[in-house]
């Protein structure tokens, strides 16, 4: 009698085990298997009209796995969720691992994330050195924001020389490759 419930407890501890892991949402593995889907399935989890608190946190979960297997936008995205604290605790310093990883992995918003941090000071001290070359290299790769936000340094002469001249062009590519920002920075009477 004893051994039997000994059993039927456990079993009934199994069986408990079974249906909260099934309520408990899926496992990262089941929702992706490769850095593209991982970082896909996560923007859809975050970006879903009712997303709760739990499926932000999934979405960082995906793009945590998605970077891991070497795809650039998912550590973009991740940090990204760290910046603004979505799904995870807000971290700039983790922001700026991933944005560089993203970066370094080519992925130019990485680059142009990672000069903002460095513009603004976020987790990092103020240096707009860093954030010119940052915003540099993602205006080189195609980032239409990092060509407007280098624009803006150029415009303003913040940790360069004042250029009018080179903030327009680089308002105007900004522009062409479909910033808004850069649109409007360029059509500025004071740019």
């Amino acid at each position: 009698m004893m051994l039997g419930a000994g059993l039927g407890f456990l079993g009934c501890l199994a069986l408990g085990a079974i249906v909260l892991k099934a309520f408990s949402g899926p496992s990262i593995e089941s929702v992706c298997s490769d850095g593209q889907s991982c970082n896909a399935a996560g923007v859809g989890y975050a970006q879903a009209s009712n997303a709760t608190d739990d499926d932000r946190a999934m979405a960082a979960r995906l793009f945590q796995r998605g970077c891991e297997l070497g795809h650039a936008p998912a550590c973009n995205n991740l940090g990204l969720a760290h910046e603004g604290g979505v799904g995870v605790p807000r971290d700039y310093g983790l922001a700026m691992l991933e944005f560089e990883r993203a970066c370094s992995g080519g992925f130019a918003e990485g680059c142009s994330n990672q000069g903002t941090l460095y513009e603004h000071g976020l987790g990092v001290p103020v240096n707009l050195g860093d954030a010119q070359r940052a915003y540099s290299q993602a205006c080189r790769r195609g980032s239409a924001l990092g060509c407007s936000n280098l624009g803006v340094l150029y415009a303003e002469g913040r940790g360069v020389s004042a250029d009018g001249a080179t903030a327009q062009r680089l308002f105007a590519e900004a522009c062409r490759a479909g910033s808004q920002v850069g649109c409007e920075n360029l059509f500025q009477p004071e740019h």
